[in-house]
């Protein structure tokens, strides 16, 4: 099997355009067809959607077995989410409302095995069942990304002090929710962009890679030139709904 991990990791880090879809339907037959759309990943989401750690078992091989990498955001900056999504054997991590930069280091923390952090030795299905421990933990620390969300007036703000600290990836806007925390308008509009730059010019001053979200694809040549290269669009349950309405509308035409 291909380490996942790795390849996420180094496509991120040379910062070249790295493309996921989002995934909330946690079902094996969902995530295979997924797996199977054409993005550089799959981001799994255990904040907005259903799916806990406990969950990852059963969904990761459908990626796995179209060599695709899983991107899993947990719930919160808890240390016990961080450590089980891990054990289970995400490609990569990502954490939501990172707002300082001891958020940032207790992400690390919980992410990273000493001597840069206090995870815990017990990585079950990520060393395929122990048989490749000694492995996985030597290369777990380099070859698995950490991705911290700016989302928040207040991440804004520290936004050079969450890069700075080490074992963070990347930094990652959360547009909707800097949106309404900084009371700002829909669209690009200046404030807003002035405000993503921000965090852009952060991560480069730091050598991350900067990621956003992307609601409209004609947003994503602002977002390349701004240096945003981690760009993630779509999700599971809009293909559904979208793809069966313009059928359906497609076969009511067809019938005159």
């Amino acid at each position: 099997m291909k380490n996942l991990r790795a390849i996420f990791s180094d496509h991120l880090r040379s910062k070249r355009p790295m493309f996921g879809t989002w995934l909330q339907v946690a079902h094996p037959v969902i995530v295979e067809a997924m797996a199977q759309t054409g993005f550089d990943f799959v981001l799994v989401d255990g904040e907005h959607a259903p799916t806990p750690p406990d969950v990852l078992a059963g969904i990761l091989p459908a990626l796995e077995v179209h060599d695709r990498p899983s991107l899993y955001r947990v719930r919160s900056n808890n240390s016990d989410l961080i450590k089980s999504a891990l054990d289970h054997g995400v490609s990569a991590l990502m954490v939501p409302m990172v707002n300082s930069a001891a958020d940032a280091a207790a992400v690390v923390s919980a992410a990273k095995y000493p001597p840069l952090g206090r995870r815990g030795i017990g990585p079950w299905r990520a060393s395929n069942f122990y048989y490749n421990e000694a492995d996985y933990v030597a290369s777990a620390n380099s070859d698995t990304a950490i991705i911290v969300q700016i989302e928040t007036g207040e991440a804004v703000e520290a936004v050079d002090a969450i890069a700075k600290t080490p074992g963070i990836d990347a930094l990652f806007v959360g547009p909707a929710d800097l949106r309404m925390s900084m009371g700002l308008a829909p669209g690009l509009n200046d404030a807003f962009l002035a405000t993503i730059k921000r965090v852009a010019d952060a991560a480069k001053r730091h050598n991350l890679a900067a990621g956003i979200d992307v609601a409209a694809l004609e947003y994503m040549p602002t977002y390349a030139k701004l240096g945003f290269s981690l760009m993630t669009t779509g999700v599971d349950t809009s293909y559904i709904i979208e793809g069966g309405r313009a059928l359906s509308e497609q076969a009511r035409r067809a019938l005159g």
